[in-house]
């Protein structure tokens, strides 16, 4: 599958995402279910480059740089979609522990860093380019959801604003 293709596909994933953000903020729990799914979609691009592409980095440099990758991943899916379901008091209620204490996005910096690793992985111009062109719109979706959606959907946001950084 093209370059291309697998950014139209994240991307779309993203547009999703934010739409399921407008959803939870209309209160429309079948059209968020549905939604739902672009948080998923956003993964696709990742499975497919592993699968259909090598690494030219020799052996030992491969093995150093794919295992990074890892660590930050449990990390991402942890603070995306574990933490706050598992820490947060009650669902309509902005979580501010956790890695939430560092970052409004924590995520997004996680996702930054695996972006950054597999593109080393991979030592290639268009490779880093989706990956960087993904970064970009996971970007996007963070600031609508910290300047617009959020400061409507949590009364205690606009504080939570000025005592965590967006992201560091």
């Amino acid at each position: 599958m093209g370059l291309i293709k697998l950014f139209l596909i994240g991307a779309t994933g993203y547009l999703l995402a934010g739409l399921y953000d407008v959803a939870i903020l209309y209160d429309k729990p079948l059209v968020r279910k549905l939604l739902y799914v672009g948080f998923f979609i956003t993964a696709v691009p990742y499975p497919v480059i592993f699968f259909t592409r090598v690494s030219p980095l020799p052996g030992f440099a491969a093995w150093i740089v794919f295992p990074l990758v890892i660590p930050f991943a449990l990390l991402l899916v942890y603070s995306v979609l574990v933490e706050i379901a598992l820490h947060s008091g009650s669902s309509g209620k902005l979580y501010q522990g956790g890695t939430y204490k560092i970052s409004r996005h924590p995520g997004f910096i996680w996702y930054t860093v695996i972006n950054m690793l597999v593109s080393i992985y991979y030592w290639n111009y268009h490779v880093t380019m989706l990956f960087l062109g993904l970064t970009l719109c996971n970007l996007v979706l963070i600031t609508v959801e910290d300047r617009i959606l959020f400061p409507r959907m949590f009364d205690e946001y606009r504080e939570y604003r000025r005592s965590t950084p967006f992201i560091l």
